[in-house]
């Protein structure tokens, strides 16, 4: 698999989209995970779901990978979800303030 080319304008659509992209690098370069991996999750989400932006197959693949593995729990990910979604309700003008989600050191 081909890395965005990161100087280019288009390589992202938002800054989402190149924070999910680094931090999956990122924890891959920490050793929490081999990137073959995350790349058949990577994979299977892209062919489950061929209409959908990539980077949310990309974000459900890092999800799914870190869920299975207990660095992120399922719970903890869901009430931060639906913080997200409560503010946006609220006030579409203004990021969301959330908790980030605790990823255990150590656990894999």
């Amino acid at each position: 698999m081909a890395l965005p080319e990161l100087d280019a304008p288009e390589a992202f659509a938002a800054p989402w989209e190149a924070q999910i992209f680094a931090m999956v690098v990122e924890l891959h370069k920490s050793g929490m995970f081999e990137w073959r991996d995350f790349a058949d999750r990577l994979s299977r989400e892209l062919h489950a779901h061929p209409d959908e932006a990539y980077y949310h197959c990309w974000a459900r693949a890092a999800l799914d990978l870190l869920m299975e593995m207990g660095l992120v729990d399922e719970a903890e990910l869901l009430a931060q979800s639906l913080a997200v979604i409560r503010y946006r309700a609220q006030d579409h003008h203004h990021v969301a303030r959330t908790t980030p989600i605790t990823v255990v050191p150590g656990q894999r």
